[in-house]
């Protein structure tokens, strides 16, 4: 090996280094204001370290072959071979980063492995890709890095050599062992250690996809909690049982509306929102003034509201290693009762593993893009629009035996917000690209209400309207910060008013089950890791990149790495003493939830 060969190597690292440096530099344009970074040359300095590592971790099958190149004689068929395994191993990476800096709204973190988890092949060509396409300065951007990558293909022609420099292989190996470890410390590199140069703030810009997606294979699982012996259940109590004077068998229908932030919902905005309809609804119902959503994901979204299950780890519940635990949903329990169990959702078939959580839940149909079985709606995208799957949602309903429990998913208000070609122009486009959205979604929730109201089932009907997150999307300043990002939408209606109300305390998703327990006069013991509204609920908990968040009425509750910050105000700037009451409270739901779960105790009886 000589020094010209080990100069072609370090060209190709440096070249792959300016093209992540290039990505992360359009992240820092696409994702964070001036005022979000306090030193941008400090992290994307930062950042080259975490580039060189999942660089490395890419390329190792090209750095055996790359040696072995230059240990046999060589050949040009040997030289093509070479370029187009470096090519092919590179570019589905630096694709993957690209994608992230459009998605990273939407995540409030960069993708992990679980990103593969819930996509499906269809989602990804034919979603996520053509998002890039329409984000063409992204498409522009990937054009250019696949230049530069073709560019390192000039290799040093083929020389003769009679002997390998030994020297020169032993540098070669080390520094890429130095590289993969991200230095000369004790132990590798891991997404924790990002933003410690610049700031912890700024982590998400420092680090890249491929080392996020790299670094969450295989991760560790769920750390058991010891904070609490045998008063846990003083501060955080999972088993639950309401009065009741008869329990009371009526259908329940669960509305879960893709990305309809609290922001746009005129109800909580002074009449200012795009959700006429659902304005009028909640007008004559029981509404929760400061609820909150547990995630920032569908994915998350799903097992918090139908089975009272945060999202307080990494990886979500659906995809995550506990995802076949034995646990309580609002299906199983019903389904005993002699309840009929339905799932609506206008996608494909396994798209965000909904399908497959849905059966594990206890769900006894589904219904989705292929059962409906008329691609004449589909929206191209996710699957099909909302009006006519709430049509077909209401004739459905009027088929199956009752009591039923139905849950629909709505999804027209998800990227990219197309509606149907024979509504454009019929609702307002707002300020952001989503409300126009929002509007046909509302609309489409009136036409299903309009059709459920004349069959025989409605007047025994709870329904329970909620969003499955916020949307990334904001223009008013109050829900621009930490806790706006969570605020969503709940309501309980029955026809006849007897459900009629403001709820001011804390709520969040996962409550929602045991407040429809609640509400029809469940009188049997559940499990559940939230709590019925009326029952004086006053907490919301969420976890994002390792760091806890509780929202109460008393302060904002931070927590990471055992540090507990409270906050008095939702731009989180201003701190206030701690109470050692939310600590402690903090501190049972983690060892409550971890606990459950490592243990696979999420069930009556079981704990």
């Amino acid at each position: 090996m000589s020094i010209s060969h080990l100069l072609t190597f370090l060209k190709k690292v440096l070249i792959l280094c300016l093209i992540y440096s290039l990505s992360r530099l359009v992240f820092y344009l696409y994702n964070f204001s001036d005022s979000e970074v306090s030193n941008l040359f400090l992290a994307l300095l930062e950042g080259v370290r975490f580039d060189i590592s999942a660089i490395l971790y890419i390329n190792l099958p090209f750095v055996l072959l790359f040696i072995i190149h230059y240990i046999l004689p060589q050949s040009k068929i040997y030289n093509r071979f070479l370029s187009g395994v470096f090519i092919l191993v590179n570019t589905p990476f630096i694709l993957l980063n690209n994608i992230d800096i459009v998605f990273y709204a939407f995540n409030l973190k960069r993708s992990t492995i679980d990103f593969f988890s819930f996509i499906t092949k269809d989602d990804f060509f034919g979603v996520y890709l053509k998002y890039i396409s329409e984000y063409w300065p992204i498409t522009l951007l990937f054009i250019a890095q696949m230049l530069l990558l073709c560019y390192t293909q000039k290799l040093p022609k083929a020389i003769q050599r009679k002997r390998i420099d030994l020297l020169l292989l032993v540098f070669l190996v080390g520094s890429i062992v130095l590289g993969l470890r991200g230095g000369t410390q004790l132990k590798p590199i891991k997404t924790i250690n990002a933003g410690l140069l610049s700031s912890c703030n700024e982590s998400d810009l420092v680090l890249n996809t491929p080392f996020t997606i790299i670094h969450s294979y295989q991760q560790n699982n769920l750390q058991a909690y010891t904070y609490f012996n045998n008063d846990l259940n003083n501060y955080y109590n999972t088993l639950h049982r309401y009065e009741s004077d008869g329990f009371r068998k009526q259908n329940v229908v669960i509305i879960i509306l893709e990305s309809f932030s609290k922001e746009f919902v005129g109800y909580y905005n002074d009449g200012q929102g795009y959700t006429p309809f659902l304005d009028t609804l909640m007008s004559t119902g029981l509404v929760a003034q400061n609820a909150y959503a547990n995630g920032v994901r569908s994915i998350e979204a799903l097992p918090a509201i139908t089975a009272s299950i945060p999202s307080l780890m990494t990886e979500p519940f659906i995809t995550s290693s506990y995802a076949n635990n034995n646990y309580t949903s609002i299906a199983s329990i019903l389904s005993k009762e002699d309840y009929h169990t339905s799932f609506f959702h206008g996608g494909k078939k396994g798209t965000m593993g909904f399908y497959e959580y849905s059966k594990k839940a206890g769900f006894a149909d589904y219904h989705g893009r292929e059962e409906f079985n008329n691609d004449r709606h589909y929206d191209k995208h996710w699957g099909i629009y909302d009006e006519p799957f709430f049509y077909y949602f209401a004739e459905q309903l009027n088929t199956i035996e009752k009591p039923f429990l139905s849950v629909f998913f709505s999804l027209t208000s998800h990227p990219p917000y197309h509606i149907p070609a024979e509504y454009e122009d019929q609702f307002s486009k707002g300020e952001l690209d989503i409300h126009e959205s929002i509007a046909y979604s509302d609309n489409a929730l009136r036409t299903f209400f309009q059709t459920a109201q004349r069959m025989d089932w409605f007047d025994n009907t709870l329904f329970v309207i909620t969003a499955d997150h916020t949307s990334p999307l904001s223009n008013k300043l109050t829900y621009k910060n930490k806790i706006g990002r969570y605020s969503v939408p709940m309501l309980f209606w029955k026809s006849d008013s007897t459900l009629k109300g403001l709820v001011k305390n804390t709520s969040q998703h996962i409550d929602i089950l045991p407040t429809i327990m609640d509400l029809i006069g469940y009188d049997q013991e559940f499990f559940s890791f939230g709590k019925s509204i009326l029952q004086g609920q006053d907490l919301a908990i969420s976890f994002l990149k390792n760091e806890y968040l509780m929202i109460t009425q008393d302060g904002f509750l931070i927590n990471k790495d055992e540090v507990y910050t409270t906050f008095k105000d939702k731009s989180m700037k201003e701190s206030i003493s701690n109470s050692p009451t939310l600590v402690n409270q903090l501190k049972a739901i983690k060892q409550g939830f971890n606990n459950s779960m490592i243990t696979n105790q999420m069930r009556v009886n079981e704990n």
